[in-house]
C-alpha cells in the first residue's frame, strides 16, 4: 500500500510527535494495552502528561472544525491509569560498554536516562533532593498532580535498569570534571528553580515570598496560613498553581496580578477557568510598582498597563498608563514573575553561560562547548513545559549517542502536515459531544488537597476516543485504477474527484469510511485503517478459531467496533466475532467468505454509532451488500435467511 507522509497536526505539534491517532485509536477499541504501549514509545510520563501537559495537540485537533478537539490528555491519563500495574519492561536490543552521568532527576534528565538506557547505555542519575522528580513533586500541588502518580511514572523508568543517586549535589558531592574520568558522557538536566524578583519598593517587606519556596513548602507537607488576602504576581502555571493553593490553606480573597492579557498569558485556558471556578481573581494588565506596608507587607500599589506596539519576539510591548495607579490589600504577595538556572555550582569547567545564567549549547542537540558535555530543558533554555522538557531529554539522549558511537548529526525536517478539513466536509461529519472529565465540586476541592479530576470511565474513555476522526487513515487509490470514477459517485463527502488517467483522494480531506474500496470494481482503493490484507487477516483468523471451536457447525457475526466496544469485557465470550471500523466495508465477497467454510449462519449488528452512524450513508450500503449476498445464497442452495441484520438493544 502507498504511504502517506503527513502527520495529523495533532501528531505534529506535539514537541516529541506522539502518535495520537494511533493511541486514540486503539482506545476506542477498547485495547488499552496496546495504546500504553503506543504511548510509552516516546513519552515516559504518560501518567503525569495526562494530568498537566499544556495540550499543543488539542489546539491542533481538526475535530475542532466540527465541534469541539478530543480530549487527547485525558485518554492519555485513562490509558496509564488503567495499565498502572501491567508490568511490560523493555529491553535494548544492543549493549554498550559506555556510561553516562545525568546531572538532575526532573522530567528532562529522567527521560533522557530513560532514552539511553532503551539505547543500551549504562546511565546514573545524580539527583541533589531526596527524591526523583524535580518540580513535578516539589512544585506541582498535589490536588492536579499526586505525587503517587509521578511516582508510578519514575518508578517504571527506574525498572528498566536507569540508576539513580540522591541527595547528590553538583559542587558539593562531586564535580563534572569528576565525573568524566568515569563516564564518558555527562548530561546537564539542572532545572531553573532560582526566582526572578520584581523591581519594586518595598520587596524586601516581610510576608514576601517566592512561589517556587510557597509551594517547595506545600508539597513537604507544610499547611502555612497566608492570611485572608493574599496577591500573587504572575500568570504562569506556577502562579495559578499558588493562587489555587491559597485558597486550599484559608485565604478567602486570592487575587491574581498579570501585566499582560488572557490571550497572552502562560497558563493555560483550562487552569484559568479551573481557577476562576474556584474563586480566583485575575486582573489583567496590571504591574506592581510597590509593596506597602509597616513591620510586613499589607498592601499592594499597582498600575495598569496599555499595548504599545510589539517587541523582538512579537508580544505586546507595555507601558503604564497614566494616572491608574491602585491599591490592593494584601496579608500576603506570591511571587511567581520568572525563573532562572542555578548554574553557580558549577565552578570546575568554563562553560558558555548566556542570559539569566543558562547554559549555552550548539543547537537543539545539547552539544556544549566541553568535550563530552550535553545539557538541556530549564537550564538551557529557561523554564518550559514538562513536555518541552521531555522532548528536550531525547534530543539529547540521541544527540550523546551519535556522539558515542561516531554517527553524524540527525537532520531534522520540519513534518509535512495534514491540511485543515474543507468546511463543506467539516459539516457533513456527524457531531458528537465531548465528554466530561468526573470532578471533585468547588466545596469539596477547596477542603483539602485531593485530585480535582477524577478520570473517566472506561465507557467515557472510549465514547471520547471514537470521536477522533483518524486524519490521514483514509482511501489510497493504486495504479490499478482504471478511471470507472465509481468512487466519485458513491462517497458520501464528495471527497473523489476525477483525473485525467485516474481518480484522485485527497487524504487530508477523506473519512476513512471505506465504502469508496468496498465499492471499487478494480480493487484498486485501499484504507490505512484496517487495509484489505489485515480485513482479509482479521477474517480467515475468525474462520479458523471458529472451526476449532465449533466443529459441528459455526456463527460468524460482524459488529461495528464504535459500538460493541462499549460493552462490558467479555461480553463476546464464546462467540466468532468479527469487528469494523465502519459496516458498509463488509463487502459481499466477506459476507459469503465464513458460508464457503462452512458456517451455519451469518449476523450482521445493525450499525451505529450511539443510535446513529457516525459515517454519513453507511446504512444504505450495508442494506445493498446483504441483499447482493442474499441472492446469491439463495442461488446456492444456502438460504438467505441464514445471513441476518440483528438490532442491538
Amino acid at each position: 500500500m502507498k504511504s502517506i507522509s503527513a502527520m495529523p497536526p495533532c501528531q505534529a505539534a506535539c514537541p516529541i510527535h506522539t502518535d495520537v491517532r494511533g493511541y486514540v485509536s486503539a482506545i476506542s477499541k477498547g485495547e488499552i494495552e496496546n495504546a500504553i504501549k503506543i504511548i510509552r514509545q516516546v513519552n515516559p510520563f504518560p501518567a503525569v502528561c495526562g494530568r498537566i501537559c499544556t495540550r499543543a495537540c488539542e489546539s491542533a485537533c481538526r475535530r475542532a472544525q466540527v465541534d469541539e478537539p478530543i480530549a487527547i490528555a485525558s485518554l492519555k491519563r485513562f490509558a496509564a491509569d488503567q495499565t498502572k500495574d501491567l508490568k511490560i519492561i523493555p529491553k535494548p536490543g544492543t549493549y554498550y560498554d559506555e556510561r553516562i552521568a545525568v546531572i538532575g532527576g526532573g522530567p528532562c534528565g529522567l527521560t533522557a536516562a530513560h532514552d539511553l538506557t532503551l539505547l543500551g547505555y549504562k546511565v546514573t542519575v545524580f539527583e541533589a533532593n531526596k527524591g526523583l522528580g524535580g518540580m513535578l513533586t516539589r512544585g506541582i500541588p498535589e490536588y492536579r498532580l499526586p505525587k503517587s502518580v509521578v511516582k508510578e511514572d519514575i518508578d517504571f523508568i527506574l525498572s528498566i535498569g536507569v540508576e539513580a543517586v540522591t541527595g547528590m549535589s553538583l559542587g558539593r558531592d562531586f564535580t563534572i570534571e569528576g565525573l568524566l574520568k568515569e563516564y564518558q558522557a555527562v548530561f546537564l538536566a539542572l532545572g531553573s528553580e532560582r526566582s526572578v524578583f520584581p523591581k519594586c519598593k518595598g520587596i524586601e517587606l516581610p510576608g514576601i515570598i517566592t512561589a517556587v519556596e510557597f509551594l517547595k513548602q506545600i508539597g513537604q507537607g507544610g499547611r502555612p496560613h497566608l492570611g485572608e488576602s493574599v496577591v500573587i504576581v504572575g500568570g504562569g502555571h506556577t502562579a495559578i498553581d499558588a493562587a489555587r493553593t491559597c485558597l486550599r490553606l484559608g485565604s478567602s480573597d486570592v487575587t491574581v496580578v498579570y501585566r499582560r492579557t488572557l490571550k497572552e498569558m502562560p497558563a493555560s485556558k483550562t487552569e484559568v477557568e479551573e481557577a476562576e471556578h474556584e474563586g480566583v481573581k485575575i486582573i489583567y494588565l496590571t504591574s506592581p510598582v510597590q509593596f506597602l506596608g509597616g513591620g510586613k507587607v499589607e498592601k499592594v500599589r499597582c498600575v495598569k498597563m496599555k499595548p504599545a506596539g510589539k517587541d523582538l519576539s512579537r508580544r505586546s510591548k507595555l507601558m503604564p498608563v497614566e494616572n491608574s495607579e491602585f491599591e490592593i490589600k494584601a496579608d500576603a504577595v506570591i511571587l511567581a514573575i520568572g525563573y532562572n538556572p542555578k548554574t553557580d555550582r558549577i565552578k570546575d569547567v568554563e562553560l558558555i553561560s548566556g542570559k539569566s545564567g543558562t547554559i549555552v549549547v550548539k543547537d537543539e542537540t545539547g552539544i556544549t562547548n566541553i568535550k563530552g558535555v550535553f545539557a538541556g530543558g530549564d537550564v538551557v533554555s529557561g523554564p518550559v513545559s514538562v513536555i518541552h522538557a521531555i522532548a528536550s531529554g531525547k534530543k539529547a539522549a540521541d544527540s550523546i549517542h551519535r556522539y558515542l558511537r561516531n554517527l553524524p548529526s540527525k537532520e531534522v525536517e520540519d513534518p509535512m502536515v495534514l491540511s485543515p478539513l474543507d468546511e463543506k466536509i467539516a459539516n457533513l461529519v456527524l457531531k458528537a459531544v465531548r465528554q466530561k472529565m468526573p470532578a471533585l465540586s468547588v466545596e469539596e476541592r477547596i477542603k483539602s488537597f485531593n485530585e480535582v479530576n477524577l478520570g473517566y470511565s472506561r465507557e467515557q474513555a472510549i465514547t471520547e476516543a471514537q470521536r477522533c476522526l483518524n486524519c490521514g487513515s483514509g482511501a489510497v487509490i493504486s495504479d490499478e485504477c482504471v478511471a470507472c470514477f465509481n468512487c466519485v459517485m458513491v462517497c458520501p463527502y464528495g471527497v473523489p474527484v476525477a483525473g485525467e488517467e485516474k481518480a484522485k483522494i485527497d487524504i487530508s480531506q477523506c473519512q476513512a469510511c471505506g465504502i469508496c474500496a468496498a465499492e471499487c470494481p478494480a480493487s484498486a482503493i485501499d484504507v490505512r485503517i484496517e487495509t484489505k490484507e489485515e480485513s482479509r487477516k482479521k477474517l480467515e483468523g475468525a474462520i479458523k478459531a471458529a472451526k476449532e471451536k465449533s466443529p459441528g457447525g459455526f456463527k460468524i457475526e460482524f459488529f461495528c467496533q464504535y459500538e460493541e466496544s462499549l460493552m462490558p469485557v467479555g461480553d463476546k465470550t464464546g462467540k466468532h466475532v468479527i469487528g469494523k471500523p465502519c459496516m458498509a466495508r463488509v463487502d459481499v465477497s466477506q459476507l459469503i467468505r465464513p458460508f464457503e467454510e462452512g458456517s451455519i449462519a451469518v449476523e450482521i449488528d445493525k450499525c451505529g454509532f450511539h443510535n446513529e452512524c457516525r459515517f454519513k450513508g453507511c446504512e444504505k450500503w450495508i442494506e445493498k451488500h446483504i441483499e447482493s449476498a442474499r441472492k446469491i445464497l439463495e442461488k446456492s442452495g444456502i438460504g438467505a435467511d441464514k445471513l441476518r441484520m440483528v438490532c442491538k438493544e
